[in-house]
């Protein structure tokens, strides 16, 4: 692109947190608004109330939790000639994908009447609100999708990178490999007896694997590109960047990992799961909605 492009931000179903990245570029970004880019709609910096009707790149965080959502990711898909999907929520469903393992009237009714902050005479909205669509579904399963930025929220840097890469019609360079392959922690191939947690467990030791000391890190199931940030700081990974891109199930990646470590150490690996409480919360945190199953209840369930 030889002049400046135009760009329009939209926030669905999420935190706002991945505009916050944006902002985080600091610098960078005044640089690109004085050279490169012009921002044409964005709720956090502009007062525009209407999508253009046509931008050159179009930055969307969020999911499709109701009929708002759907309607604003189209109209940016039909405005933009360029979308990108930014955030585990807009790639994957996010955590609230874990909705989905709930029927929407019961969440409804849990929400405004059975939530200890309200009480029985509390009304659902029905009016004058956008419908809540039955399940949460990430943006690639309702408008075509050109990039994906993952992350919980993704890295300014990540960020600065697919914007520039579109900005000089290149391909943008994205992580390839597992959060493992940047990790600074030391890999013994060590087999794995019990899943333990740092609640009552005792410290990891700080140079070593966790997985193989037996803390559930998603590592080997999740995308590089954070600089394995929880790992190095003593935390196992939760899986916010979403799976690898030749991945198909994040969840089932993960369960493959598992199994490998636990057939070494002649361990049954539905005993090791067994010291997992909440074994779909923690594989498919951010991905369930993208995830093979999609979160459906009868799937998961069997009801």
């Amino acid at each position: 692109m030889t002049e400046k492009a135009t760009l329009a931000t939209a926030q669905l179903s999420s935190c706002v947190g991945c505009h916050v990245s944006l902002l985080d570029l600091h610098e960078k970004l005044v640089d690109l608004l004085e050279e490169a880019i012009d921002i044409e709609y964005c709720y956090v910096l502009l007062d525009a109330k209407e999508i253009p009707e046509h931008v050159d790149v179009a930055y969307i965080e969020g999911s499709i939790r109701n009929e708002e959502d759907e309607e604003v990711a189209k109209e940016l898909r039909e405005a933009a000639d360029v979308v990108i999907a930014v955030g585990t929520c807009a790639c994957f469903g996010g955590v609230h994908g874990l909705a989905n393992l709930y029927p929407r009237d019961e969440l409804l009714e849990y929400v405004y009447k059975e939530a200890p902050t309200n009480d029985d005479e509390s009304d659902i909205p029905s009016e004058h609100v956008p419908e809540l669509f039955p399940y949460v579904r990430p943006l690639p399963d309702v408008i075509e999708v050109d990039y994906m930025i993952p992350g919980c929220p993704p890295k300014s840097e990540v960020i600065a990178e697919v914007i520039a890469a579109i900005l000089e019609d290149r391909e943008p360079e994205l992580p390839t490999t597992n959060l493992c392959e940047e990790c600074p922690r030391e890999k013994e191939d060590k087999p794995i007896e019990e899943i333990k947690f740092r609640t009552g467990q005792g410290k990891p030791d700080p140079e070593k694997c966790l997985l193989e000391q037996g803390y559930p890190c998603l590592g080997p199931a999740t995308s590089s590109g954070c600089g394995a940030a929880c790992p190095s700081r003593g935390l196992p990974c939760r899986g916010c960047n979403g799976p690898t891109r030749n991945a198909l199930d994040q969840g089932a990646e993960y369960l493959d990992a598992l199994a490998s470590l636990s057939y070494e150490a002649d361990v049954d690996l539905d005993e090791l799961l067994s010291g997992i409480p909440d074994l779909v919360g923690k594989i498919y945190m951010f991905t369930l909605a993208s995830s093979l199953l999609k979160g459906h209840r009868r799937a998961i369930k069997g009801d």
